[in-house]
């Protein structure tokens, strides 16, 4: 078996997919909320290279003994709104301002 990702296609482009402990509730803004946020361990798939059959894990990752968790498709989204939302409000300030400067 070989190790690959599967990506999770969101708004702010190709993500690894996340696994969250516990069940997932509707979000007005973002579809679905986690619960425990704090707990993301990234998925990893194996993929057998004959017959083409996968495999995921969530494995949690380690570095110096420390487990180290990802960033949930929730986290993201609401870090890509607000990054929207700041070049929307740049954008209308740029604008507001060569209006001003015309007249």
């Amino acid at each position: 078996m070989e190790s690959g990702w599967v990506p999770d296609n969101t708004q702010a482009g190709l993500q690894q997919e996340n696994w969250s402990p516990g069940e997932p509730q509707p979000s007005f803004w973002t579809g679905l909320e986690v619960e425990k946020k704090d707990i993301v361990i990234p998925v990893t798939t194996f993929r057998c290279p004959n017959c083409g059959y996968l495999e995921s894990y969530a494995i949690p990752q380690s570095q110096n003994g420390v487990l180290v968790s990802g960033t949930s498709s929730s986290q993201r989204q609401r870090t890509a709104m607000l990054i929207a939302l700041g070049v929307m409000a740049l954008l209308i300030a740029f604008g507001v301002a060569l209006l001003i400067r015309v007249r």
